[in-house]
Parts: structure tokens; C-alpha cells; sequence
């Protein structure tokens, strides 16, 4: 259950276009991985065969019932005419138009063009089983500004969008049960936050301690090749916009200002030696360790930005402020700062709309090639 749960197959969606099978396949290789290490671990007197039985029986009755399960949802939902709008005029909702009739001919099609302002009216008055954002022309902030707005709270929202296509992997159009499904302001659940912040004080905790001799000769190093500190101090945007002390290896000359722009180039002559071989592994960001530790960072999430730039913020940029800041996030592993960090809000979005332990973990685990090759690090 906690594994379903982990690929969200207990979520319920009003319109499915799939019976999800693939995700079922994939959890229940992730449960038999788990059961044969547990009962390895544990030394359990289990048979072989009653094990490989169990899988079979377990699997094929799990793929058979929910696929019947869906079969009488598809059926339920299709008898009751369901309300589906469609925002887009292009030729992607016109492609999620002719996929919706075939699978539901009851049910009831709205195209609305997002750009005119009387249809957020009629878009606010009405509660459709489904809202697919579907068009290829809509600007990435009109999108997210209107996933964000207040007023379209009472929402969900099925996005096809290019940026939502890097974060998910390609999706097709004929697929669209997997078309990442938007919440506004969602909330994690308290198990969630509870399990994070175990998390991590443990991972940090044993990253200060097998780290520490790789600080110190860090700081030697610093110390060695230019004047100044070796640690830099800035004050950063946390949980909610309030303020906290982010620590770093400095990797720029004394003489530069405390609160500049970050690089985005190798060749920028305001980084230091050692500072060019930090920021290429990422190991300025060590110290970071302590700011999870205490509490004011997590292993994963938004990249705290500086306050100067987040005062100039949209209101839907402003979200990124509902989660507290991150070592890594999707941000860094989908593109770092070939996408300068004050673009790349989209990503801190999804991630906030659809954050879970699986997520997270993910995101950790993509990080780890993405610093070996430094991709994206200047």
C-alpha cells in the first residue's frame, strides 16, 4: 500500500484515459524488490517457489481487477455527461478534443481562449469534471499565473505544456492519463513534512561527518590561494519569504560584492581558482549541510533565492516561497544554470504542486550524475 501509494495509484482522477498499467507494473517490481530484500535481511524461512507463486498470483490479479475497475469507471463516467473544458485553440486541444469524444461521445466539450478576459469569468462561475490546459501558443507565465490565481482555487488543472514535458519525461498526446495533474497551493501532507525533516537531519548529519575532512581541505585551499573569508554569509529568502543566513564556500575574489549576480559563465573573471573547481562539483554548496541541519534548508527544494529578487516577484512566482528551500531540486537536475535560476520558476512549481518522498528521492538520485559531470555548473 505504501508503495502504490508512493506512484500515487490511489489517486482518484474524474476522467482516465488508461488503466495505468505500466505504473502498476513498475510499483509492483518496486514491492517484489522490496519483500525479496526483506525476507534476505531477515533470514526468513520462505520458500522459493511459494515466493515466485505469490508474485504471480499478486500481480495478475492486481492488473486484471484494475483494469475492470477502470473499464466500469470509463463506463460510469461517460453515462453522466461529463462537463470538460478545454483551455486552447490550437492544434494540441484540438488533438485532446478528438481523444476526449472517442473515449467519452456523452460528454460535453468548452474550448475556451484563455487570452480573453471574459472567459476567466466563466471560467471562475463554473465547476467542469476536468480543465486541460492545451495550447501550444500560451505564454509559460499566463499558464502558471493562472494555475496560481486565487479565484481558480476550486481547480485542478491537466497541463500539456513543453516545460511540463521535461519534468515528466516526453508525454504523448494519445497517452494523456499521464498529463501531470496541477493543484494549486497544495498542501503536503503532515506525514510527508515529518518524514522530510527526519530525513533530513539524518542524510545532513552524516554529510557533515564524512565530509568534514574534504572541508577542511577546502578552506586550506580557499585560504591559500586569495585573501577574504573563506565562508560567505547571505542572507536568503526561506520558508514563506522569511529571511535566514545561507552558508558557501567563497568562490569569488574578496573584492567582489556580497550580493552580485551568481556567474553564468566558466570564463567569468570574478571566480578564483579553487572557486572555478568548487562550483564545478558543487562543493561550495557544502556548508549548506549545516543549513539543513538547523532547520532553515531541506535536501530537496526551490533554490532560496536573494531577497532583492524575489521583492520583484509576480504573485505566481511568489509560490515558490511555499516550500522551504532546497540543496538540489529539479532545477538542477534538468538544466542548472544553462536556465538562470530566476527562470526557472516553472520547475519549483511542479515540484511544489507534486511533492512526495518518491519525488524527492528521484530528485536526489538524478542530482548525484548531474554534479559528477558538472553539468550546468559555472
Amino acid at each position: 500500500m505504501a508503495i502504490f501509494g508512493a506512484f500515487k495509484l490511489y489517486q482518484i482522477r474524474e476522467i482516465e484515459f488508461s488503466a495505468r498499467i505500466f505504473t502498476v507494473l513498475k510499483a509492483l517490481a518496486t514491492w517484489t524488490f522490496v519483500l525479496a530484500t526483506l525476507i534476505y535481511i531477515t533470514k526468513l524461512d520462505f520458500s522459493r517457489g511459494v515466493f515466485f507463486i505469490t508474485i504471480i498470483l499478486t500481480t495478475t490479479f492486481i492488473v486484471v481487477c484494475r483494469y475492470l475497475l477502470f473499464r466500469r469507471r470509463q463506463k460510469n463516467i461517460s453515462t453522466n455527461n461529463p462537463e470538460i473544458i478545454i483551455l486552447g485553440t490550437g492544434d494540441r486541444s484540438n488533438h485532446i478534443e478528438s481523444n476526449i469524444k472517442s473515449n467519452f461521445p456523452n460528454a460535453s466539450i468548452i474550448k475556451l481562449d484563455i487570452n480573453e478576459s471574459k472567459n476567466h469569468e466563466y471560467l471562475i462561475n463554473h465547476s467542469p469534471t476536468e480543465i486541460f490546459v492545451a495550447d501550444e501558443h500560451l505564454s509559460r507565465d499566463l499558464v502558471l499565473s493562472i494555475i496560481a490565481d486565487d479565484r481558480f482555487g476550486h481547480h485542478s488543472f491537466r497541463v500539456i505544456l513543453d516545460v511540463f514535458k521535461l519534468v515528466t519525461g516526453e508525454i504523448l498526446l494519445n497517452d494523456i492519463d499521464e498529463i501531470p495533474s496541477i493543484v494549486p497551493k497544495r498542501k503536503p501532507h503532515t506525514i510527508y513534512n515529518l518524514g522530510k525533516r527526519v530525513f533530513d537531519i539524518i542524510i545532513s548529519l552524516i554529510g557533515i561527518i564524512l565530509s568534514s575532512p574534504i572541508w577542511l581541505f577546502i578552506m586550506l585551499t580557499i585560504k591559500l590561494d586569495t585573501k577574504g573569508s573563506i565562508l560567505i554569509h547571505q542572507i536568503r529568502a526561506g520558508y514563506n519569504g522569511k529571511p535566514f543566513t545561507m552558508l558557501k564556500f567563497r568562490t569569488m575574489h574578496h573584492s567582489v560584492a556580497l550580493y552580485e549576480i551568481s556567474p553564468n559563465t566558466e570564463s567569468d573573471p570574478r571566480i578564483t581558482k579553487v572557486g572555478k573547481v568548487l562550483r564545478r562539483l558543487s562543493l561550495d554548496e557544502l556548508p549548506q549541510l549545516w543549513n539543513i541541519l538547523k532547520g532553515d534548508m531541506s535536501l530537496v527544494g526551490p533554490r532560496p533565492e536573494m531577497e532583492f529578487i524575489v521583492q520583484s516577484y509576480a504573485p505566481w512566482q511568489r509560490l515558490r516561497l511555499n516550500a522551504k528551500p532546497g540543496l538540489t531540486g529539479l532545477w538542477q537536475i534538468l538544466g542548472r544554470k544553462d536556465i538562470p535560476l530566476h527562470k526557472n520558476l516553472e520547475y519549483d512549481f511542479y515540484y511544489i504542486c507534486n511533492r512526495d518522498l518518491l519525488l524527492d528521492i528521484t530528485i536526489i538520485l538524478k542530482t548525484i550524475p548531474a554534479v559528477l559531470f558538472g553539468r550546468g555548473a559555472y
